[in-house]
Order: C-alpha cells, then sequence, then structure tokens
C-alpha cells in the first residue's frame, strides 16, 4: 500500500507525541493550511487501522494515538518500509507556480495548481503571497482576479531575468551545462524525472538546444575565442528563452540611444550574423532588439584562451592596470603581504575586470555559486576585496554586487597562496581497501589535480598500522573508506574524486603547514635486496598466473564473482574464502574506470597465497550500478588478488596494472582486444621499467 509523503509525515508526528495533539500544530510543522491536515487525516486512520492502531480523537483536545510504547516502536518500523508518493515542499510548489505563470501570461486557474501540488486553495494562495513579494524583486505584478484566475503583468526583458534567474536558483552551474551541452545524458534523464525541475525546463524549449549548440560553436570559431562555462551557459539560456518567447509572440524591446551606442561594437556584427543563423534555421523573425542583447552578453563574457590570452597591454589596457594596481596595493596593505610583484594576479584581475565592467554597466546579473561559502570560510579575505571593489565602483561609477566581491576574493586567494606556500610539498599516502584497484585510480586522479600533493604510498586499510604510518611522515592520507584508529589527518574521497571532495583537500592544504622531510633518511643494502625481491617474487607470480577468459557469458555480479574465485582456484573451501573477499570488497563500492568501461575485481584474501590477475571479456557489454541511481556499461572485467598478509611491494605490483590501465592506450588496447600475448608483452615491457627504476633506490653503508 502506497502512502503519501505527508501522511507518513504526520503519522511521524503521532509517533513521537505523548500527548494530544491538535491539527494546527502538525500544519505549522509541515507547513502546510489546516484544511490540507483535515483531509489527509482519513489517509492516516485508514493506514493506522490497517496495523491494529486506533486514533483516538478527542473534540476540543485533539488527536493522539491509542497505544502503547511498544506498539509505536513496531508501526515506526512499519513505516520506514512503506512505499511513498510524491509531495512537494514549499520551495518546490512556488518553484511549480512561478515556471509556469512565466512560461506564459496567460491566466492560470486555481485549481490547477492545486491539483498538481496535491494542497488545498488555502496553501496556494498563501504561496502566491510568498511569489508576489519575489515577483516584485523584478518590477512584475502578480494579478489575480477571481473568476479568470491569476497570471504576471510587466515588461518582457523584466519576465525573461526572472525567467533566468529562476533557473540558476534552482539548477547549479554543472546541471545548467549538463542540460544545455548532452540533452540525452543520464544525469539530465534523472534530472527530468523530477516534476518541479522538469517544469522550470519549459522556460527553456530543450528541443533548440542541440541547434543552438552547434552555432554558439561556430561563433567561437569566428570570434578565436572560446567562451566560459558560466559565460557560455548564459548565453545559451537567454538565447533558448528568447527562441521559445519569440515563437510564442513575445518580443523584447530597447532604447533606442543605447541600441545605436551597442551597434558601434565589434561584438554586434559578429552577434548580428549569430542571430540571422538561428532565425534561418527556426524560421522566425528576430528583431534587432534581440542582437542587441546577445552583443551585451558577448560583451559582458569571460573566456578561457584567445581574446583573453596572459598578456596586457601598458596602453592598450591602462586604464584596468591603473585600478587593478590600486586594488592590490590596498590588498597589500589590508593582509600584511606584499603582492606588487605578483604578474599572475595583475594579469588574471585585468583580464577578469574587463568582462565584469560590462556586465554591471549593461545590467546583467553577475552570479557566483561560492559568494555564501567565501564569505563564512574567507571572511577576512572577503571584507578585504570589498574594499578592493570600492575602488572599482568609484573609478568605473558603478555599484559593484558581492558576488563580484568575491571573484576578486578567489583571484586574492590564490596570490596569497602562492606567497605563504610557494614550494610547499605535502606528503601523502593513498588508501583503499585492498590498496590495489581503486587506490591507483586515486593517485592517477590526485596527480593531475594537485601539484603540491606528492603520493608516497598506496596503502590498504585491511593491515592499517599507525606505526608504519609514522615512520612514513606523512601529512594526511586520501581514503576511499574511513580510517577511524589513523593519527594522521584522512579524507575520505571516492576514487573518481569529485568537486566538492576536490575542495575539502583544498580546505585542508590552505589549513595546514606541511612537515619538514628528512631528506636524509635511505635505506640499507640489505632492505634494499629485500625489497627488489619483493618486486621481483611479485611480477613473477602476476605473470606466471595471468589468464584470458573470452567471451565470458555474464549473468549477474554473484556469478561473476563465483566464476572469478573458480579461475583463481579449483580447491572448494579457498574458493569460498576468495569469494566472500571479493563480495566483502564489491559491498563497499565496485571499482569502475568509467572512460575504458573496464571493471576492477579485487581483493585480499588469506585463501590466495601469491599474486594473481586475469582478464575476463563479455560476450557482450553489461549494467552495473556505480553511483546511486547510475548504471556505467562495462566491457572488460579485470581480476586481482593478493594474499592478505603478502608485501607491501606485492600490492604495488598489482597496482602498476591498475595504473597501466588508466594511463597506457596500448596496454588498455591490449585488454580490451589484444591476444594473449599481447597483454603478456606488454605486463612484461612495463615491469622490466618498473624494476629499473625500484633498483636505482639510494640506500647507505651500515656500521658495525
Amino acid at each position: 500500500m502506497k502512502i503519501s509523503s505527508r501522511t507518513k509525515k504526520i503519522i511521524k508526528i503521532l509517533i513521537n507525541n505523548v500527548d494530544y495533539i491538535v491539527t494546527e500544530q502538525i500544519a505549522e510543522k509541515l507547513d502546510v493550511s489546516s484544511r490540507t491536515i483535515l483531509r489527509e487525516l482519513k489517509k492516516v486512520e485508514k493506514w493506522l487501522q490497517k496495523n491494529n492502531i486506533l486514533l483516538e480523537k478527542k473534540k476540543g483536545t485533539g488527536i493522539r494515538l491509542d497505544c502503547s510504547p511498544a506498539e509505536k516502536r513496531r508501526i515506526k518500523e512499519i513505516l520506514e518500509f512503506e512505499n511513498v508518493d510524491q509531495h512537494y515542499s514549499p520551495a518546490e510548489r512556488k518553484m511549480i507556480i512561478l515556471a509556469e505563470l512565466l512560461k506564459d501570461q496567460r491566466p492560470n486557474k486555481l485549481y490547477a495548481f492545486t491539483r498538481v501540488c496535491n494542497v488545498s486553495e488555502a496553501t496556494i494562495s498563501n504561496d502566491l503571497d510568498e511569489i508576489e513579494n519575489w515577483l516584485k524583486e523584478y518590477q512584475l505584478r502578480l494579478i489575480r482576479k477571481p473568476g479568470l484566475g491569476v497570471y504576471i503583468n510587466g515588461r518582457e526583458r523584466d519576465i525573461r531575468k526572472a525567467s533566468i534567474n529562476l533557473l540558476y536558483q534552482n539548477f547549479d552551474l554543472e546541471e545548467i551545462l549538463l542540460l544545455l551541452q548532452d540533452k540525452y545524458s543520464e544525469k539530465e534523464q534523472s534530472l527530468r524525472k523530477t516534476l518541479s525541475k522538469n517544469r522550470l525546463l519549459n522556460l527553456i524549449g530543450l528541443d533548440t538546444i542541440n541547434l543552438l549548440d552547434n552555432y554558439i560553436k561556430e561563433l567561437e570559431e569566428k570570434m578565436n575565442y572560446r567562451l566560459a562555462d558560466d559565460s557560455y551557459a548564459a548565453l545559451m539560456v537567454h538565447l533558448a528563452i528568447a527562441l521559445k518567447r519569440i515563437k510564442d509572440g513575445d518580443q523584447i524591446i530597447i532604447d533606442q540611444k543605447l541600441l545605436e551606442k551597442i551597434k558601434t561594437n565589434d561584438e554586434f556584427l559578429i552577434a548580428r550574423n549569430l542571430v540571422t543563423s538561428i532565425a534561418d534555421a527556426f524560421n522566425v523573425e528576430i528583431p534587432e532588439a534581440e542582437v542587441a542583447y546577445v552583443t551585451m552578453h558577448l560583451m559582458g563574457s569571460k573566456g578561457r584562451g584567445g581574446i583573453y590570452n596572459d598578456e596586457i597591454s601598458m596602453t592598450e589596457d591602462y586604464h584596468l592596470v591603473h585600478i587593478t594596481r590600486k586594488m592590490i596595493e590596498t590588498a597589500e596593505i589590508e593582509l600584511g603581504i606584499y603582492l606588487e610583484d605578483d604578474e599572475e594576479l595583475l594579469i588574471g584581475l585585468v583580464r577578469h575586470l574587463e568582462p565584469t565592467i560590462n556586465r554591471i554597466k549593461l545590467n546583467l546579473d553577475i552570479r557566483n555559486p561560492l559568494l555564501e561559502e567565501i564569505k563564512k570560510k574567507y571572511a577576512k579575505l572577503f571584507q578585504v576585496s570589498k574594499k578592493c571593489a570600492e575602488i572599482l565602483a568609484e573609478k568605473e561609477k558603478i555599484k559593484v554586487p558581492e558576488s563580484e566581491a568575491a571573484y576578486i576574493a578567489m583571484h586574492l586567494g590564490s596570490a596569497v597562496e602562492r606567497k605563504r606556500k610557494p614550494q610547499q610539498k605535502y606528503r601523502a599516502a593513498v588508501a583503499c581497501t585492498s590498496g590495489i584497484g581503486a587506490s591507483r585510480l586515486l593517485a592517477s586522479r590526485l596527480s593531475k589535480e594537485f601539484e603540491n600533493i606528492e603520493i608516497t604510498s598506496l596503502i590498504s586499510t585491511l593491515d592499517f598500522d599507525n606505526q608504519e604510518i609514522e615512520n612514513m611522515n606523512l601529512d594526511l592520507i586520501i581514503s576511499t573508506v574511513a580510517i577511524p584508529e589513523s593519527k594522521v589527518p584522512v579524507i575520505v574521497v571516492n576514487p573518481l574524486l569529485n568537486e566538492k571532495q576536490q575542495q575539502a583537500i583544498n580546505d585542508f592544504l590552505l589549513s595546514h603547514q606541511a612537515k619538514k622531510q628528512n631528506n636524509n633518511k635511505q635505506i640499507t643494502l640489505k632492505e634494499k635486496l629485500e625489497m627488489i625481491n619483493n618486486y621481483n617474487q611479485g611480477i613473477l607470480e602476476v605473470l606466471n598466473n595471468f589468464q584470458l577468459q573470452n567471451n565470458y557469458d555474464y549473468q549477474n555480479i554473484e556469478k561473476l564473482i563465483k566464476d572469478a574465485a573458480q579461475m583463481l582456484t579449483p580447491l572448494e573451501e579457498k574458493r569460498k574464502g576468495i569469494e566472500a573477499d571479493l563480495s566483502l570488497r564489491e559491498e563497499k563500492g565496485s571499482t569502475v574506470l568509467k572512460h575504458n568501461q573496464i571493471m576492477l575485481l579485487h581483493c585480499q584474501s588469506s585463501a590466495v597465497k601469491e599474486l594473481y590477475f586475469a582478464v575476463i571479456r563479455p560476450e557482450s557489454t553489461f549494467k552495473i550500478q556505480t553511483e546511486a541511481d547510475k548504471k556505467t556499461e562495462i566491457k572488460i572485467v579485470i581480476l586481482m588478488a593478493a594474499p592478505l598478509k603478502g608485501s607491501i611491494q606485492g600490492r604495488e605490483v598489482l597496482s602498476e596494472i591498475s595504473h597501466l590501465l588508466i594511463e597506457n592506450q596500448d596496454f588498455i588496447e591490449a585488454v580490451k582486444s589484444g591476444s594473449k600475448e599481447d597483454i603478456y608483452y606488454g605486463l612484461a615491457e612495463h615491469f622490466d621499467y618498473f624494476l629499473q627504476q625500484k633498483s636505482m633506490v639510494n640506500y647507505h653503508k651500515e656500521e658495525n
């Protein structure tokens, strides 16, 4: 039996309440009207009766559950497993209503909103009160006419501005870029399943996106200039909304003097060519005012190369250079750090300020998704940046928003970091449950993203030893799982290292000094020989135990694990042990090299005494769950196993295979379609070089 999320919330309130509670109190907790709660109580009572619980009602006093604490615990457990129908939060309701009102200016009946949002007219009326205040920020009026409905009245440019800001308030830049660049991506499909957000997308007209993208790429080629992601998104959203509204008969107007002024800019000709191409493709007439607004976007856009190169002209950019130097001078005094010689800061700010000034003067919004985070985490730097922004405001006779001050803070923060920690290197170990597959994938990503992190070791969390870790003299451990017992700071991430996790690492580096390292520490000759012997042994085991299975009949993960264990040993007892260890590792999340569609099936196990490596080629591709609501297509399965108490060098040998599967294209091709000899040769060639590198480690003579 499906129940609504609101029914479930009401039952939870009743479970947690000992005394009587009135419907008004429940309505206040759920931010809906009392009438909505009264309507929902019938469903509540029906569900409770089904589970042998009486809803006691006392006139003038309220309602409560007539049952013992034990019975409350029982129904609480039952409730957790109930399937739930979607109900919208107040914010989602307002988003749905606004999207419908902004889409066109025809009257909408209140009952239509009550049906979609599944709430009473009183609740919708309260939502409209808040929406009315929101619309006032854009000089728009909400008209309510009994018998006719509700609609928005205002200028076309204000309606478009409100539509664009509504999109940006509910989608972050990454989501917008996904929606704009790849209409059929998995992430977009999941976004569009959310009805509240799906209605927002009706403002854009997604059917036009692919064609618009092609025209913007042509524009970039003509300008020899790639738009930055946020500028690309802003232009695309503007064009998509404009085109949809033009098709619906809504046209924008512009002041004639402003139009003539805009027409003197080089960007106007580029914009006119772009708009003409779009008009021909969609068979619509687009007025000159629209060309002017596209010109304004181009004038206020940021780039990645091309026009915005790494040099500035002291003659052409003199005015901006002068303002920037004044801003840097102010920052030096406030921060107590010498910044005048930082050419990267000067060039970066000059290049940034040019389009920024245009955007402010043209009344285009400046959005900074990191504004609140910067204000909170870097309060002092933000205040300094606001003082720098005041210089810009005074010189250009403009009002600089906080979002721009936050961008200035980002430039200053980078410069301060360069000054404070010019050559600082942090020693880090990468950890996963096996120390084999995911650790190498993660190490590769970290090396690309962080120049100031030196990955010194790949370790396993299964045999974690604080004494060994202490001897490594690490600054931090970056791990795919938590390590509660670690005395060294641990940052938990996934092997693909998303943006939020990168920020967590950056925050750690900003707030911690790197440890001083002992550069004279060397191993003895005996230790070196033992280490090389372990590498030799590990490489021999991998080469001797290497297997290739073609045309594997994949059915499910459980069967794959069972068959993989069978490949490693014929003995039933050991096979069961390997199965258990592979399953345990998979429960923590599959390791997948998405770009190459390779799954790493790996573990450490007491059931194996040597290193094993195998390539499994399924007869046809299959999909596995990698993240919540995401599936990845798999073409190749790599099987790797190491002894539970094996050497660090042995695990490092297997990690080198993961490294090959990430970065060596020849080896990847051999694994995908080459013969067994091709794969064997690729392994042998790489391990030969690997062993030579390890043999070059210095040692010191032991004293008698």
